[in-house]
Protein backbone atom coordinates (compact mmCIF):
# COMPACT_ATOMS: atom_id res chain seq x y z
CA UNK A 1 0.00 0.00 0.00
CA UNK A 2 3.07 2.61 1.27
CA UNK A 3 4.42 1.52 -2.85
CA UNK A 4 1.17 2.67 -4.41
CA UNK A 5 0.82 5.88 -2.79
CA UNK A 6 4.62 7.06 -3.03
CA UNK A 7 4.26 6.10 -7.09
CA UNK A 8 0.35 7.45 -7.22
CA UNK A 9 -0.33 9.10 -10.36
CA UNK A 10 3.03 7.91 -12.29
CA UNK A 11 2.84 6.15 -15.64
CA UNK A 12 4.57 2.58 -15.19
CA UNK A 13 3.82 -1.09 -15.37
CA UNK A 14 3.72 -2.48 -12.46
CA UNK A 15 2.80 -6.17 -13.93
CA UNK A 16 -0.90 -5.75 -14.30
CA UNK A 17 -0.92 -3.13 -17.37
CA UNK A 18 -2.36 -0.42 -15.47
CA UNK A 19 -1.29 3.29 -16.43
CA UNK A 20 -1.16 4.66 -12.73
CA UNK A 21 -1.90 3.21 -9.19
CA UNK A 22 -6.02 4.09 -8.36
CA UNK A 23 -6.69 4.33 -12.34
CA UNK A 24 -10.08 3.12 -11.77
CA UNK A 25 -10.73 4.94 -8.34
CA UNK A 26 -10.21 8.43 -9.46
CA UNK A 27 -12.40 7.50 -12.44
CA UNK A 28 -15.40 5.64 -11.32
CA UNK A 29 -15.35 7.00 -7.58
CA UNK A 30 -13.72 9.76 -6.93
CA UNK A 31 -13.98 11.77 -9.81
CA UNK A 32 -17.66 10.08 -10.06
CA UNK A 33 -19.01 11.40 -6.79
CA UNK A 34 -17.29 14.65 -6.98
CA UNK A 35 -18.27 15.31 -10.48
CA UNK A 36 -22.31 14.61 -10.04
CA UNK A 37 -21.98 16.78 -6.90
CA UNK A 38 -20.50 19.71 -8.88
CA UNK A 39 -23.21 19.33 -11.50
CA UNK A 40 -21.06 17.15 -14.12
CA UNK A 41 -22.22 14.76 -16.31
CA UNK A 42 -20.00 12.09 -15.27
CA UNK A 43 -21.21 9.36 -17.39
CA UNK A 44 -20.51 10.53 -21.19
CA UNK A 45 -17.56 13.38 -20.17
CA UNK A 46 -14.05 12.46 -19.43
CA UNK A 47 -11.94 14.63 -16.93
CA UNK A 48 -8.56 15.53 -16.36
CA UNK A 49 -7.68 15.38 -13.11
CA UNK A 50 -4.39 17.15 -11.51
CA UNK A 51 -2.04 14.61 -11.01
CA UNK A 52 -4.09 11.58 -12.58
CA UNK A 53 -5.03 12.59 -16.37
CA UNK A 54 -7.91 11.99 -18.17
CA UNK A 55 -10.80 9.51 -16.44
CA UNK A 56 -13.07 7.27 -17.77
CA UNK A 57 -16.78 7.88 -17.47
CA UNK A 58 -18.79 6.02 -14.56
CA UNK A 59 -21.46 3.87 -15.78
CA UNK A 60 -20.38 0.52 -15.10
CA UNK A 61 -20.60 1.08 -11.50
CA UNK A 62 -24.57 1.18 -10.19
CA UNK A 63 -25.28 4.48 -8.95
CA UNK A 64 -25.91 2.82 -5.76
CA UNK A 65 -22.07 1.95 -6.00
CA UNK A 66 -21.32 5.80 -5.85
CA UNK A 67 -23.66 6.67 -2.29
CA UNK A 68 -21.63 3.96 -0.34
CA UNK A 69 -18.20 4.95 -2.01
CA UNK A 70 -18.73 8.51 -1.55
CA UNK A 71 -16.87 9.03 1.89
CA UNK A 72 -13.95 7.68 0.48
CA UNK A 73 -14.53 10.52 -2.42
CA UNK A 74 -14.52 12.92 0.74
CA UNK A 75 -10.61 12.63 0.92
CA UNK A 76 -8.18 14.22 -0.78
CA UNK A 77 -7.64 11.95 -3.80
CA UNK A 78 -4.34 9.71 -2.51
CA UNK A 79 -5.81 9.84 1.17
CA UNK A 80 -9.26 8.01 -0.40
CA UNK A 81 -7.63 5.73 -2.79
CA UNK A 82 -5.32 4.71 0.59
CA UNK A 83 -8.73 4.38 2.75
CA UNK A 84 -10.34 2.22 -0.61
CA UNK A 85 -7.67 -0.11 -0.66
CA UNK A 86 -7.31 -0.12 3.28
CA UNK A 87 -11.09 -1.30 3.42
CA UNK A 88 -10.82 -3.47 0.52
CA UNK A 89 -8.20 -5.88 1.90
CA UNK A 90 -10.07 -5.69 5.10
CA UNK A 91 -13.29 -6.74 2.99
CA UNK A 92 -11.49 -9.61 1.80
CA UNK A 93 -10.33 -10.97 5.14
CA UNK A 94 -13.92 -10.96 6.55
CA UNK A 95 -15.32 -12.26 4.06
CA UNK A 96 -12.87 -15.40 3.66
CA UNK A 97 -13.20 -15.82 7.09
CA UNK A 98 -17.44 -15.62 6.66
CA UNK A 99 -17.26 -18.27 4.14
CA UNK A 100 -14.66 -20.59 5.75
CA UNK A 101 -16.22 -20.45 9.44
CA UNK A 102 -12.92 -21.76 10.89
CA UNK A 103 -13.46 -24.13 14.20
CA UNK A 104 -9.88 -24.57 15.23
CA UNK A 105 -7.02 -22.71 15.69
CA UNK A 106 -4.97 -24.71 12.46
CA UNK A 107 -8.73 -23.55 10.44
CA UNK A 108 -8.20 -19.93 11.83
CA UNK A 109 -4.08 -19.49 10.72
CA UNK A 110 -5.61 -21.54 7.07
CA UNK A 111 -8.09 -19.05 6.46
CA UNK A 112 -5.72 -15.87 7.60
CA UNK A 113 -3.42 -17.57 4.63
CA UNK A 114 -6.35 -17.86 2.09
CA UNK A 115 -7.25 -14.37 2.76
CA UNK A 116 -3.69 -13.00 2.29
CA UNK A 117 -3.39 -15.45 -0.58
CA UNK A 118 -6.38 -13.56 -2.40
CA UNK A 119 -5.12 -10.33 -1.53
CA UNK A 120 -1.80 -10.84 -3.09
CA UNK A 121 -2.38 -12.97 -6.06
CA UNK A 122 -5.45 -14.11 -8.30
CA UNK A 123 -7.26 -10.21 -8.95
CA UNK A 124 -6.08 -9.04 -5.88
CA UNK A 125 -3.40 -7.16 -7.10
CA UNK A 126 -5.35 -5.69 -9.46
CA UNK A 127 -8.06 -4.67 -7.48
CA UNK A 128 -5.85 -2.99 -5.37
CA UNK A 129 -3.82 -0.88 -7.98
CA UNK A 130 -6.54 -0.17 -9.67
CA UNK A 131 -8.95 0.46 -7.06
CA UNK A 132 -11.93 -1.26 -7.93
CA UNK A 133 -14.76 -3.09 -5.93
CA UNK A 134 -14.36 -6.71 -6.60
CA UNK A 135 -13.37 -6.73 -2.33
CA UNK A 136 -16.48 -5.51 -1.60
CA UNK A 137 -18.63 -7.85 -4.04
CA UNK A 138 -16.60 -10.54 -2.21
CA UNK A 139 -17.30 -9.57 0.88
CA UNK A 140 -21.48 -9.38 -0.44
CA UNK A 141 -21.19 -12.71 -1.75
CA UNK A 142 -20.10 -14.18 1.45
CA UNK A 143 -22.67 -12.21 3.19
CA UNK A 144 -25.52 -13.76 0.98
CA UNK A 145 -23.98 -17.33 1.70
CA UNK A 146 -23.91 -17.44 5.30
CA UNK A 147 -26.76 -14.71 6.21
CA UNK A 148 -29.95 -16.44 7.89
CA UNK A 149 -31.75 -13.00 8.59
CA UNK A 150 -33.33 -11.48 4.87
CA UNK A 151 -32.16 -7.75 5.32
CA UNK A 152 -28.99 -8.87 6.53
CA UNK A 153 -28.16 -10.67 3.05
CA UNK A 154 -30.15 -8.17 1.01
CA UNK A 155 -27.00 -5.50 2.41
CA UNK A 156 -24.90 -8.95 1.30
CA UNK A 157 -26.48 -7.98 -2.22
CA UNK A 158 -26.37 -4.58 -2.19
CA UNK A 159 -22.60 -4.97 -1.93
CA UNK A 160 -22.40 -7.99 -4.49
CA UNK A 161 -24.32 -6.07 -7.18
CA UNK A 162 -21.69 -2.68 -6.98
CA UNK A 163 -21.06 -3.30 -11.01
CA UNK A 164 -23.57 -4.15 -13.25
CA UNK A 165 -21.85 -7.51 -15.30
CA UNK A 166 -21.75 -8.60 -11.38
CA UNK A 167 -25.00 -7.88 -9.84
CA UNK A 168 -27.34 -8.74 -12.92
CA UNK A 169 -26.60 -12.62 -12.96
CA UNK A 170 -26.09 -12.72 -8.85
CA UNK A 171 -29.99 -11.00 -9.30
CA UNK A 172 -31.07 -13.75 -12.13
CA UNK A 173 -29.02 -16.47 -9.94
CA UNK A 174 -30.89 -15.58 -6.40
CA UNK A 175 -34.12 -15.62 -8.18
CA UNK A 176 -33.47 -19.40 -9.48
CA UNK A 177 -32.43 -20.42 -6.17
CA UNK A 178 -36.02 -18.98 -5.26
CA UNK A 179 -34.20 -16.55 -2.56
CA UNK A 180 -37.14 -13.79 -2.96
CA UNK A 181 -37.13 -12.40 0.20
CA UNK A 182 -33.35 -11.40 -0.45
CA UNK A 183 -33.94 -10.28 -3.99
CA UNK A 184 -36.59 -7.96 -3.25
CA UNK A 185 -35.10 -6.30 0.06
CA UNK A 186 -31.64 -6.10 -1.92
CA UNK A 187 -33.39 -4.46 -4.64
CA UNK A 188 -35.11 -1.87 -2.42
CA UNK A 189 -31.46 -0.94 -0.66
CA UNK A 190 -30.05 -0.38 -4.53
CA UNK A 191 -32.81 1.79 -5.15
CA UNK A 192 -32.82 3.89 -2.24
CA UNK A 193 -29.10 4.36 -2.27
CA UNK A 194 -29.51 4.65 -6.19
CA UNK A 195 -31.77 7.69 -5.82
CA UNK A 196 -28.81 10.81 -5.04
CA UNK A 197 -26.69 9.73 -7.38
CA UNK A 198 -30.26 9.47 -10.46
CA UNK A 199 -31.78 12.96 -8.70
CA UNK A 200 -28.03 14.34 -9.44
CA UNK A 201 -27.41 12.52 -12.84
CA UNK A 202 -30.38 13.83 -14.10
CA UNK A 203 -29.92 17.36 -12.94
CA UNK A 204 -26.47 17.13 -14.95
CA UNK A 205 -27.38 15.84 -18.03
CA UNK A 206 -30.59 17.99 -18.73
CA UNK A 207 -33.85 15.56 -18.10
CA UNK A 208 -34.88 11.58 -17.15
CA UNK A 209 -34.52 10.29 -21.35
CA UNK A 210 -31.42 12.05 -21.67
CA UNK A 211 -29.89 10.42 -18.61
CA UNK A 212 -31.44 7.16 -19.15
CA UNK A 213 -29.70 6.68 -22.64
CA UNK A 214 -26.32 7.92 -21.74
CA UNK A 215 -26.45 5.89 -18.11
CA UNK A 216 -27.98 2.70 -20.68
CA UNK A 217 -25.19 3.50 -23.27
CA UNK A 218 -22.40 3.92 -20.75
CA UNK A 219 -23.71 0.91 -18.32
CA UNK A 220 -24.30 -1.57 -21.32
CA UNK A 221 -20.92 -0.36 -23.34
CA UNK A 222 -18.44 -3.03 -22.04
CA UNK A 223 -20.69 -5.93 -23.65
CA UNK A 224 -21.79 -4.06 -27.13
CA UNK A 225 -20.57 -1.67 -28.99
CA UNK A 226 -23.98 0.90 -29.00
CA UNK A 227 -24.34 3.89 -30.42
CA UNK A 228 -22.34 7.06 -29.05
CA UNK A 229 -20.29 4.24 -26.82
CA UNK A 230 -16.46 4.63 -27.48
CA UNK A 231 -15.27 1.23 -29.20
CA UNK A 232 -12.49 0.56 -27.17
CA UNK A 233 -14.93 -0.55 -23.52
CA UNK A 234 -15.76 -3.30 -26.05
CA UNK A 235 -12.60 -4.49 -27.12
CA UNK A 236 -10.70 -4.28 -23.88
CA UNK A 237 -7.58 -6.36 -24.26
CA UNK A 238 -7.30 -7.85 -20.58
CA UNK A 239 -11.58 -9.26 -20.51
CA UNK A 240 -11.15 -13.09 -19.54
CA UNK A 241 -15.05 -13.74 -19.81
CA UNK A 242 -16.57 -15.98 -22.23
CA UNK A 243 -16.26 -13.57 -24.89
CA UNK A 244 -12.16 -12.92 -24.91
CA UNK A 245 -12.33 -16.53 -25.42
CA UNK A 246 -13.86 -16.72 -28.51
CA UNK A 247 -12.12 -13.53 -29.84
CA UNK A 248 -8.85 -15.61 -29.23
CA UNK A 249 -10.90 -17.96 -31.73
CA UNK A 250 -11.19 -15.61 -34.08
CA UNK A 251 -14.74 -14.86 -33.26
CA UNK A 252 -14.67 -11.09 -32.84
CA UNK A 253 -17.78 -10.30 -33.52
CA UNK A 254 -19.60 -8.77 -30.63
CA UNK A 255 -22.89 -9.64 -31.59
CA UNK A 256 -21.61 -13.58 -31.27
CA UNK A 257 -19.93 -12.95 -28.18
CA UNK A 258 -23.28 -11.50 -26.54
CA UNK A 259 -24.99 -14.24 -28.02
CA UNK A 260 -23.09 -16.70 -26.08
CA UNK A 261 -22.84 -14.87 -22.86
CA UNK A 262 -26.44 -15.14 -22.49
CA UNK A 263 -26.67 -19.16 -23.18
CA UNK A 264 -24.18 -19.62 -20.68
CA UNK A 265 -26.33 -17.12 -18.54
CA UNK A 266 -29.46 -19.12 -19.28
CA UNK A 267 -28.19 -22.33 -19.15
CA UNK A 268 -26.36 -21.91 -15.42
CA UNK A 269 -29.62 -20.28 -14.43
CA UNK A 270 -31.89 -23.37 -15.90
CA UNK A 271 -29.10 -25.96 -13.68
CA UNK A 272 -29.87 -24.21 -11.02
CA UNK A 273 -33.79 -24.07 -11.36
CA UNK A 274 -34.02 -27.72 -11.39
CA UNK A 275 -31.81 -28.88 -8.25
CA UNK A 276 -34.18 -30.46 -5.75
CA UNK A 277 -34.91 -27.69 -2.63
CA UNK A 278 -32.36 -29.00 -0.01
CA UNK A 279 -29.67 -28.14 -2.74
CA UNK A 280 -30.98 -25.30 -4.26
CA UNK A 281 -28.64 -22.32 -1.60
CA UNK A 282 -25.37 -20.44 -2.10
CA UNK A 283 -24.64 -22.42 0.54
CA UNK A 284 -23.92 -25.36 -0.71
CA UNK A 285 -20.36 -25.38 -2.03
CA UNK A 286 -21.05 -26.53 -6.31
CA UNK A 287 -23.96 -23.69 -6.02
CA UNK A 288 -21.46 -21.36 -5.22
CA UNK A 289 -18.72 -22.16 -7.26
CA UNK A 290 -21.22 -22.69 -10.16
CA UNK A 291 -22.63 -19.51 -9.70
CA UNK A 292 -19.47 -17.31 -9.67
CA UNK A 293 -17.95 -19.19 -12.35
CA UNK A 294 -21.17 -18.49 -14.50
CA UNK A 295 -21.20 -14.25 -13.68
CA UNK A 296 -17.73 -13.96 -14.65
CA UNK A 297 -18.01 -15.43 -17.80
CA UNK A 298 -21.64 -14.28 -19.07
CA UNK A 299 -20.64 -11.12 -18.81
CA UNK A 300 -17.83 -8.43 -18.91
CA UNK A 301 -15.01 -8.91 -16.34
CA UNK A 302 -11.70 -8.33 -16.10
CA UNK A 303 -8.41 -9.94 -13.99
CA UNK A 304 -9.43 -8.54 -11.36
CA UNK A 305 -12.48 -10.11 -10.66
CA UNK A 306 -10.71 -13.46 -10.64
CA UNK A 307 -10.75 -11.97 -6.82
CA UNK A 308 -13.97 -13.78 -6.35
CA UNK A 309 -12.36 -17.34 -7.21
CA UNK A 310 -9.33 -16.75 -4.84
CA UNK A 311 -11.61 -15.30 -2.31
CA UNK A 312 -15.11 -17.26 -2.61
CA UNK A 313 -14.34 -20.65 -4.38
CA UNK A 314 -10.91 -21.79 -3.16
CA UNK A 315 -11.38 -21.40 1.10
CA UNK A 316 -15.07 -22.88 0.54
CA UNK A 317 -13.62 -26.05 -1.55
CA UNK A 318 -10.97 -26.55 1.08
CA UNK A 319 -11.94 -25.23 4.99
CA UNK A 320 -15.83 -25.83 4.36
CA UNK A 321 -16.83 -27.54 1.36
CA UNK A 322 -17.28 -30.90 -0.29
CA UNK A 323 -14.80 -33.43 -1.19
CA UNK A 324 -15.80 -35.11 -4.00
CA UNK A 325 -13.57 -36.04 -7.31
CA UNK A 326 -15.92 -33.19 -8.97
CA UNK A 327 -14.64 -30.46 -6.20
CA UNK A 328 -11.22 -31.20 -5.99
CA UNK A 329 -10.89 -30.53 -9.90
CA UNK A 330 -12.97 -27.20 -9.28
CA UNK A 331 -10.15 -26.84 -6.81
CA UNK A 332 -7.41 -27.59 -9.06
CA UNK A 333 -8.82 -25.35 -11.81
CA UNK A 334 -9.44 -22.52 -9.35
CA UNK A 335 -5.78 -22.25 -8.60
CA UNK A 336 -4.49 -22.77 -12.11
CA UNK A 337 -6.68 -19.74 -12.88
CA UNK A 338 -5.79 -17.50 -9.93
CA UNK A 339 -2.29 -18.34 -10.68
CA UNK A 340 -2.42 -16.37 -14.32
CA UNK A 341 -4.81 -14.28 -13.29
CA UNK A 342 -1.85 -11.61 -13.11
CA UNK A 343 -0.40 -11.92 -16.80
CA UNK A 344 -3.21 -10.23 -18.57
CA UNK A 345 -2.75 -11.58 -22.41
CA UNK A 346 -2.25 -15.44 -21.04
CA UNK A 347 -5.24 -14.62 -18.46
CA UNK A 348 -7.46 -13.88 -21.46
CA UNK A 349 -7.23 -17.79 -22.70
CA UNK A 350 -6.56 -19.95 -19.50
CA UNK A 351 -8.65 -17.97 -17.41
CA UNK A 352 -12.26 -18.26 -19.49
CA UNK A 353 -10.54 -22.13 -19.98
CA UNK A 354 -10.65 -22.86 -16.40
CA UNK A 355 -13.89 -21.13 -15.48
CA UNK A 356 -15.65 -23.15 -17.99
CA UNK A 357 -14.08 -26.02 -16.28
CA UNK A 358 -15.17 -25.07 -12.56
CA UNK A 359 -18.86 -24.49 -14.09
CA UNK A 360 -19.05 -27.68 -15.79
CA UNK A 361 -17.39 -29.52 -12.68
CA UNK A 362 -20.04 -28.18 -10.29
CA UNK A 363 -22.79 -28.72 -12.07
CA UNK A 364 -21.72 -32.64 -12.21
CA UNK A 365 -21.05 -32.50 -8.59
CA UNK A 366 -24.37 -30.81 -8.09
CA UNK A 367 -26.20 -33.60 -10.30
CA UNK A 368 -24.00 -36.61 -8.00
CA UNK A 369 -25.85 -35.42 -5.22
CA UNK A 370 -28.90 -36.27 -6.25
CA UNK A 371 -28.20 -39.64 -6.64
CA UNK A 372 -29.05 -41.79 -3.93
CA UNK A 373 -25.71 -42.60 -2.58
CA UNK A 374 -24.91 -38.30 -2.74
CA UNK A 375 -25.85 -35.16 -0.67
CA UNK A 376 -29.29 -35.02 -1.87
CA UNK A 377 -30.45 -38.23 -0.03
CA UNK A 378 -31.89 -39.07 2.99
CA UNK A 379 -31.46 -36.37 6.12
CA UNK A 380 -28.83 -34.25 4.57
CA UNK A 381 -30.96 -32.83 2.10
CA UNK A 382 -34.09 -32.16 4.36
CA UNK A 383 -31.39 -30.56 7.07
CA UNK A 384 -30.57 -28.77 4.04
CA UNK A 385 -34.21 -27.96 3.28
CA UNK A 386 -34.86 -26.75 6.63
CA UNK A 387 -32.09 -25.02 7.03
CA UNK A 388 -32.47 -22.54 3.43
CA UNK A 389 -36.76 -22.42 4.22
CA UNK A 390 -35.43 -21.19 7.90
CA UNK A 391 -33.23 -18.09 6.32
CA UNK A 392 -35.65 -16.82 3.57
CA UNK A 393 -39.11 -17.45 5.86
Amino acid sequence: MWQEITLAGESRNRGTGMNFAGMDFASTTWHAVRGLLAGQNVYTISTRIPGVGVTWPAGEHMPATLSWQAPFAALPLWAGFFAFDFATIAAIWAAVFILARPRSQQAVLLAAACGAFAILTGGGRWTLNLGQPPGFELLGVAILVRARAPWVAGIGFLLAASTFQTGVPIALTLIALRAWPVVWRGAVLVATLSLPGVVLGIAATGGLVSYARVFTVNAFGHIATLPGQPRQLAYQPNRIDLGALLSHAGFASTRVQIVAGLLVLALGLLLLARLPAGLRGLDYPPVLCLTIAVTILCAYHQPYDMLLVAGGMIPVVLLAGERSAYMLGVFAAAGIGVAVANNAPVAGILDPVCLVVIAALSALAAHQAQKPCGRGSGQSVRAAAGRLTSRHS
